[in-house]
């Protein structure tokens, strides 16, 4: 058939008929000729039903894609939200962020805003206590950026 015998509906199918697909579904010998040398051999067990089983349900894998890839990625965003926990009770050692730092601040608990290893903090508490004229054993050494006896 030429292009200018052709009638719409036929050209429409042959242009919606791109990949081939339809052509294979509809022929067999079609889509024998598109299988690999050793699947054409095993082709002559696969009946009719099973064959369009195949086409189906590759059309349906690339169907499905981009649906799955989407579902996929508004999981894996979620890994950046923190997970729905049980509220835990206010014990002392949990939720430091609310609490005084009391519990290890020293003698006095001095600084019971810092937390244990908030140099910085620690520095201007001391400058404070300092400052108050308070006498503690760690202020009476020469203070450097280190940390230490060095």
């Amino acid at each position: 058939i030429t292009a200018n015998q052709e009638t719409y509906a036929q050209k429409a199918w042959r242009w919606l008929d791109l990949t081939g697909y339809y052509t294979r579904w509809h022929s067999r010998r079609a889509w024998i000729l598109d299988l690999d040398p050793p699947a054409r051999t095993a082709a002559m067990m696969v009946t009719e039903y099973e064959r369009k089983l195949i086409l189906w349900l590759v059309w349906l894998s690339f169907f499905f894609t981009p649906i799955s890839l989407w579902f996929w990625y508004g999981q894996f965003t979620h890994l950046a939200c923190k997970p729905v926990l049980p509220l835990m009770p206010e014990y002392q050692y949990l939720n430091g962020r609310k609490r005084d730092f009391g519990f290890h601040g020293g003698r006095w608990s001095d600084c019971k805003e810092c937390r244990w290893l908030e140099l910085e903090c620690k520095k201007m508490c001391h400058d404070r206590l300092r400052a108050e004229g308070r006498d503690v054993w760690g202020l009476r050494r020469p203070r450097s950026q280190t940390i230490g006896t060095h």
